[in-house]
């Protein structure tokens, strides 16, 4: 791994830190993030839901609020069609509760994974419209349905979209009111991050881009509710925006970042007032009476909620996140964790066949790792490819095939923007949909060779030898002792962390092992001493098996990390979190390093 020293303009931090009374580390931080105006780094910091936009900037909101209305007084039926992954699910759960507060004659559609898909069908709207419902508002899906759309129309459905998935400008199908310049469903309204009425500012636009499923169907509830985002009815979903958007990898940048900051916050409380489904999900995850964070919500609730949608149906998850009764909870989430044990398994023996074929890859030649089996459940490739892509760091498509047809589940590395890639390879493409980094696909099996081939060429060129070369960006190089207490709990107002707003990676030098053992599941416990000054303790995590090559008693060690404050038997101390290691004499890195 290559470590790369950030560049930073020490001139604009210098003042930054002045004129803000930053501390000069925060500073530079904060200049990193192209953050270098006082009260822009105020705001940041304070991440007020007051500075949230209102949600009238969507330019399809005035029409769709004054539909769904129409729709609540007449007492039509309405369906919520909704995405079988956490942020649909979150999506659809908040969307229905919302309507249910209003009077709404509400019901939920989430599609089967095996045997429907991704996204609208024309089979489930002509159900739905069998039904008796007359309006369908899809959430985290539909931005790519325009044939489903026509569908909608000829059987009699007004349609309203609520996605956020990239937008289509390929010209395979065109609505000539389409806004932007992009190909849009023929939809009776259209919500989209991207689809801003003309007078909104830059700025907000770029706040509001990064919004998930979920976070549409926010602002689409605060619409109808027409009210202030302090309304109590508002800050209890925050729990579920916040649970979609970070197990959906949105950028924790923008609008996101104050959602997920409170809707943390919510996730955290163990009051009565609780979400049920919330609390059963902490039981059962074991987190009553822990800090939620984002990487418990991605690590440990995410899964859970995901699995039903993953191997069997999604239905319960929404159960679990809509029902007001703790017994039903209980016994939801006992299910969820059941299954989401189930899939672990699945997960498992798919990963490990999957490594047995790029192990017989010569990656020296390889764009794409592109793989395929009869065997892999559908549900639980997306997992999969993103080990895959992360162990051998290349962008990692992993195909499931059943009578001819594969679906296809692909996760990409910086540098490689596989929608766009997908795009470029439409033509071998039954359809397709996603993101920068992570997207779907069907193709008939006679299709995956050369689209293996086109995907792995494409990837070569686009991002070089280079871009297969793993980097760690490292923010600046510290002294153990400017690591305080104060500076940590500074360093915690730039929380929560993720994509977009990593956390801070700092690297020091001249570090002693002074002990070294392996605790839990293969993690590196040490206690580092620098240049025989200050002396603090280290974890890194499935990192056990250095102990007694590259680390051992007595060695010294080059080192990035996240300093974090550590609270053990009500004591509480300053832990580093090793991200990366290398002994000074064998590689002597060099942190001022800039390329």
């Amino acid at each position: 791994m290559k470590w790369v020293l950030a560049e930073t303009d020490e001139g604009a931090a210098a003042l930054l830190s002045k004129g803000a009374g930053l501390h000069p580390l925060i500073a530079k931080l904060m200049v990193n993030r192209r953050l270098t105006d006082p009260s822009k780094v105020r705001s940041f910091l304070a991440c007020d839901l007051s500075t949230l936009s209102g949600p009238g900037i969507f330019s399809g909101m005035e029409k769709a609020v004054a539909r769904i209305r129409k729709a609540v007084t007449d007492r039509q039926k309405i369906t919520i069609y909704g995405d079988y992954d956490v942020d649909g699910v979150t999506a659809s759960a908040l969307l229905c509760s919302t309507l249910e507060r209003m009077g709404a004659d509400v019901v939920c559609y989430i599609p089967d994974r095996l045997t429907e898909g991704y996204g609208l069908n024309t089979g489930a709207l002509e159900a739905i419209y069998a039904s008796g419902s007359k309006l369908v508002i899809t959430v985290d899906c539909g931005i790519g349905a325009a044939r489903e759309a026509l569908h909608a129309v000829t059987v009699g459905l007004d349609l309203i979209i609520t996605d956020h998935h990239e937008l289509d400008s390929s010209g395979r199908f065109t609505n000539p009111e389409s806004p932007g310049g992009f190909n849009l469903p023929d939809a009776f309204a259209v919500l989209h991050p991207l689809l801003l009425t003309p007078d909104v500012p830059a700025e907000i636009r770029e706040q509001v881009s990064c919004l998930t499923g979920v976070g549409v169907a926010f602002k689409l509830a605060q619409a109808l509710l027409d009210t202030d985002i302090h309304d109590e009815r508002l800050l209890s979903c925050l729990d579920l925006v916040t649970l979609g958007t970070v197990a959906d990898v949105g950028r924790i940048t923008g609008e996101n970042r104050i959602l997920v900051k409170h809707g943390l916050a919510v996730l955290s409380s163990d009051s009565d007032e609780q979400r049920p489904g919330i609390a059963a999900l902490k039981e059962v995850a074991g987190l009553i009476g822990k800090k939620i964070t984002v990487g418990t919500v991605g690590f440990s609730l995410a899964p859970r909620i995901n699995a039903g949608g993953r191997l069997e149906r999604a239905e319960p998850a929404f159960r679990l996140l809509t029902t007001g009764s703790r017994e039903e909870a209980r016994t939801l989430a006992g299910e969820l964790d059941t299954v989401n044990r189930e899939r672990r398994s699945v997960e498992d023996s798919i990963w490990e066949d999957a490594r047995q074929q790029c192990r017989k890859t010569d990656l020296d030649v390889t764009g794409a790792l592109v793989l395929s089996s009869e065997d892999w459940h559908p549900g639980v490739i997306g997992i999969v490819a993103s080990r895959i892509a992360d162990e051998f760091y290349r962008p990692t498509a992993l195909i499931s095939v059943k009578d001819g047809i594969g679906k296809g589940s692909a996760r990409s590395i910086p540098g490689f923007d596989l929608y766009q890639g997908l795009v470029a390879c439409s033509d071998l493409l039954l359809g397709f949909g996603g993101h920068k980094y992570a997207a779907g696909f069907t193709l008939a099996r006679n299709n995956i060779p050369r689209f293996s081939e086109r995907l792995s060429s494409l990837v070569r060129e686009r991002i070089g030898a280079d871009g297969f070369v793993r980097t760690l960006t490292v923010d600046g190089a510290v002294a153990f002792d400017e690591l305080t207490m104060e500076l940590l709990q500074e360093l915690e107002t730039l929380a929560p962390f993720g994509q977009g707003n990593p956390e801070p990676k700092l690297g020091a030098r001249e570090l002693e092992v002074i002990s070294s053992r392996v605790v839990g599941n293969n993690h590196l416990k040490l206690r580092l001493r620098q240049a025989g000054g200050t002396t603090l303790g280290a974890i890194a995590f499935n990192r056990g098996s250095l102990l007694g090559k590259q680390v051992r008693d007595g060695a010294f060690l080059a080192a990035v990390f996240t300093p974090r404050l550590n609270v053990w038997n009500g004591k509480t101390s300053i832990e580093l979190d090793i991200r990366d290691i290398k002994t000074e004499k064998q590689s002597n890195p060099k942190m001022s390093e800039t390329k």
